[in-house]
């Protein structure tokens, strides 16, 4: 295991995905497929019951499992033989009745997928929940606005908020999407055409969709892995979202700028030469999950691409790839939870900074003051001059401006503010929308 994993790692996502618990999906499916089987009158009840009760992992030898598997490339092969050990000859001869291995780890692989997801959401809530606290408490409280690296004109903290509101709600939506996309039983067969089934295919498909809860999707897709793709896509959706609000805490934390800072603890992010230092390290870790995760995502694209019926291969990918990436993701959110529901805000020193670059953060908005009296065109040109002559001469934008027009200022200024908070426009307004988008989407998103 790697030093993040081992350090942040999200237990309860990594036991989902856990090779006892992988087995025990398979198992369900090759018990519920049983039941299937005699739902459709293809086998009797007592069998399927006989099947349903060996299908437990307390009989099943994982490391047999995983010595005989290695052999055969695959793992259902011995896992039907350990099942049948427990079995009489004649109720064994029902085990696996018309499925192929990818049937029933691709069904085993849907049902994990949902409950990956299912905790995913949850954890996605509190995100979510956090982040509309943060927008409604500070939905006035004043901070440069920044674009290009750059201070650009007057904003609040919340409708900062509310923008990551927005992307979460986005996410949370992608999410549950590619939940129902997934949600399809696997039942075909070798080569997709449930040819061991058949007449009975269809209604032992149905069957066995209905006991898991899942969709019965006619057409196979061994080999479509678009819902797949989708998955990830919205995993990596997710990550970036986080990727983005741990930069913007490691920035705006950095000792120049100082207006937030994760919570603070004995040794918390404590360097081991320099006793000031407090890094970021929830931050830090965020990125480190987002970046790993997002990456091997893209290689979900690439397990797509498998020829004919059934994959050579590629299929190979997801069973490495998709549990990394879902713990990546419920790590990250993990920390992320507790660095914006801890995150300290710091007003006083956002609305210092405001005046970092002698009050030019009012430029656009004293340029749209005069517009109306000389033209937008107009008031631009003679404020670009204003700023200019104010950084030369290390002067106030206030002072400059007044140089500028001498004896006209007063009366052109006379109703201006040269406060900040007069020119959030509707920042206020962003913060609680955020807010509102939030209560809605949280409760008509969670999947059923």
């Amino acid at each position: 295991m790697n030093l993040l994993d081992s350090l942040y790692r999200d237990t309860k996502m990594e036991n989902i995905w856990s090779l006892e618990s992988t087995i025990s999906y398979w198992l369900r499916v090759e018990a519920e497929l049983a039941g299937a089987l005699a739902d459709a009158d293809v086998i009797s009840r007592s069998d399927a019951n006989a099947i349903n009760d060996v299908c437990s992992i307390g009989n099943i030898d994982t490391d047999r499992l995983i010595r005989e598997s290695a052999n055969v490339g695959y793992p259902i092969v011995s896992l039907i033989s350990m099942v049948c050990e427990s079995l009489t000859p004649e109720q064994a001869g029902k085990v696996h009745w018309g499925a192929t291995t990818q049937d029933i780890m691709d069904s085993a692989l849907v049902l994990q997928i949902c409950d990956a997801l299912k905790h995913v959401l949850e954890l996605q809530l509190h995100f979510g929940n956090s982040l509309s606290d943060l927008a409604e408490r500070h939905a006035k409280t004043v901070m440069a606005g920044r674009t290009h690296g750059k201070q650009a004109t007057p904003t609040t903290f919340g409708a900062k908020c509310a923008v990551f509101i927005d992307q979460v709600v986005s996410d949370r939506r992608r999410l549950l999407n590619s939940y129902r996309s997934i949600s399809n039983v696997s039942l075909h067969g070798a080569a997709g055409t449930s040819s061991a089934l058949f007449p009975h295919g269809e209604a032992v498909r149905g069957a066995l969709a209905k006991r898991l809860n899942l969709e019965n999707k006619i057409i196979p897709w061994h080999v479509n892995r678009s819902a797949v793709i989708e998955v990830a896509d919205a995993i990596s959706a997710c990550l970036q979202t986080l990727i983005r609000l741990a930069r913007e805490i490691i920035d705006l934390s950095r000792t120049e700028i100082a207006e937030i800072s994760e919570a603070s603890s004995k040794n918390k992010g404590a360097s081991s030469t320099m006793p000031q230092k407090a890094n970021p390290v929830e931050s830090e870790s965020i990125i480190g999950f987002g970046i790993s995760g997002s990456t091997h995502a893209q290689a979900l694209h690439r397990a797509a691409e498998s020829a004919h019926e059934r994959s050579a291969g590629e299929w190979q990918i997801e069973w490495r790839v998709l549990p990394d990436i879902f713990t990546c993701l419920s790590s990250a959110l993990s920390l992320a939870i507790s660095a914006t529901k801890n995150l300290q805000v710091f007003p006083d020193r956002m609305l210092m900074n405001c005046a970092l670059d002698g009050g030019m953060l009012l430029a656009e908005a004293a340029m749209m003051h005069l517009a109306p009296r000389m033209g937008r065109d107009q008031a631009h040109k003679l404020l670009y001059e204003v700023c200019l002559n104010a950084r030369k001469l290390n002067e106030s934008f206030e002072h400059s401006l007044r140089e500028s027009l001498g004896a006209k200022f007063d009366d052109l200024f006379k109703d201006f503010s040269f406060d900040p908070a007069g020119h959030i426009g509707e920042a206020p307004r962003v913060a609680l929308e955020g807010v509102r988008i939030w209560s809605v989407s949280k409760t008509d998103l969670i999947p059923n």
